[in-house]
């Protein structure tokens, strides 16, 4: 099968360019041809059709009245759908799986897919579909106001950034792909968790349309070590939507060293918060870590805690730390419950609750002996419900049946 993966970055941004290259390389080995499209940027790991990848427009770095005149490029940019265009007519792909396209690549992209007559499924890495502002939150609170397409309350309520502009401007985005009809071209839309399958499917999908596919981790190429570890770790981005100042007021009183690894807007404020309540001798911050520097992380952690205090959908985190024979603690929200089952591989708790997680990050570290029971049954679901074989043979019947069925 000749695929084609539209993104709109081509480097590792974040979690969703993680699936992505990770499916890619799976998809290769089994013999199929992968090529990509998305905006050209000096980083990119996949430059062979390059020529043909649009530049960026970095609305962010540009003066205040020429974001004015480059605010449609985010809502909707012809330009990269002229580019797709000849990208097509070259490479002539059979099938499209698009994964992060607002906001760069843009609908536009989508519009010259169904002019071409090709086939798409998507993956839905958040929930952009369904909320203009595409986290679910209203200023850091769980926010479901947007639900059958009633986005304006992103404006009226400044979701996005706290600004009235930049709500606007997402607003516009969202009625312009629902009035258009934009999406309508994708045949198929995966979701990495029920938990979000069942969100686009109380906002109206079709659910012949919305099929759950779980993400995977490569057990095969990971060694275990299960029941040690010397740290707590937090593997992710540095963000607020994370939970990650209610992790640093839960140290406040704990003897646990925490890791935390990762990059993000919230790293500085959250340095200066452990310093000011004494936890800088307990707590600290790596900064970004991949391949065999990340695997170090995880191996020598005794478990993974995952804070967050939005909708999380099917965090890669804990897979990784299940491969890795870590238990994992999580939020009780989104998505994270169908991967942390209490007792059996780690304990969850109320989003947002600090004495909660003390308690939990407390009673795990004292409790070593749980370590190893969490930790293999961790691994082996990791291996029979998330192995690269499971997920390829999932992706190939929603490929085939979107093909054959349209």
């Amino acid at each position: 099968m000749k695929l084609c993966l539209l993104n709109n970055h081509l480097y590792l941004r974040g979690g969703a360019e993680r699936v992505m290259f990770d499916e890619a390389a799976l998809l290769r080995q089994s013999g199929h041809d992968v090529s990509f499209f998305g905006c050209h940027r000096p980083n990119d790991l996949e430059r062979e059709h390059a020529a043909f990848y649009p530049p960026s427009v970095p609305i962010e770095q540009l003066r205040r009245l020429n974001k004015w005149r480059h605010a449609y490029r985010v809502v909707y940019n012809p330009v990269m759908g002229r580019a797709f265009r000849l990208f097509l007519d070259n490479v002539k792909p059979s099938l499209l799986h698009a994964h992060n396209i607002y906001g760069a690549l843009t609908p536009a992209v989508l519009d010259t897919a169904r002019d071409a007559g090709l086939p798409m499924v998507l993956t839905a890495h958040d929930y952009k579909l369904v909320c203009p502002s595409y986290l679910g939150l209203d200023h850091g609170r769980i926010c479901t106001a947007c639900k059958g397409g009633r986005f304006f309350n992103c404006l009226l309520k400044r979701c996005h950034k706290s600004s009235l502009a930049a709500s606007a401007l997402y607003t516009a985005e969202a009625y312009l792909a629902a009035w258009g009809r934009k999406y309508d071209i994708v045949r198929r839309l995966i979701c990495p968790s029920q938990f979000m399958r069942q969100t686009f499917l109380d906002n109206g999908y079709a659910p012949e349309r919305v099929v759950y596919v779980p993400n995977f981790v490569a057990t095969g190429s990971i060694h275990p070590s299960i029941g040690e570890g010397s740290y707590a770790l937090y593997a992710g981005r540095l963000s607020l939507e994370k939970g990650l100042t209610t992790l640093l007021r839960a140290m406040e009183g704990l003897d646990i060293p925490l890791r935390i690894v990762g990059e993000g807007p919230l790293r500085g404020s959250l340095e200066e918060q452990a310093a000011r309540n004494g936890l800088d001798n307990r707590v600290v911050f790596t900064g970004y870590r991949t391949g065999d520097d990340l695997a170090r992380e995880y191996r020598n952690a005794a478990f993974l805690v995952i804070p967050s205090e939005w909708y999380e959908n099917a965090p890669i985190s804990i897979l990784e730390a299940f491969a890795h024979g870590k238990p994992v603690i999580g939020s009780d929200l989104g998505g994270i419950p169908e991967l942390v089952e209490p007792g059996k591989t780690g304990l969850l708790f109320p989003p947002g609750d600090v004495e909660a997680l003390r308690r939990a990050m407390a009673t795990l570290w004292q409790d070593r002996a749980s370590w190893g029971d969490m930790g293999t049954e961790a691994r082996r679901r990791a291996e029979k419900n998330f192995s690269p074989e499971h997920h390829l043979e999932q992706l190939m019947e929603v490929y085939e049946d979107c093909l054959r069925r349209g």
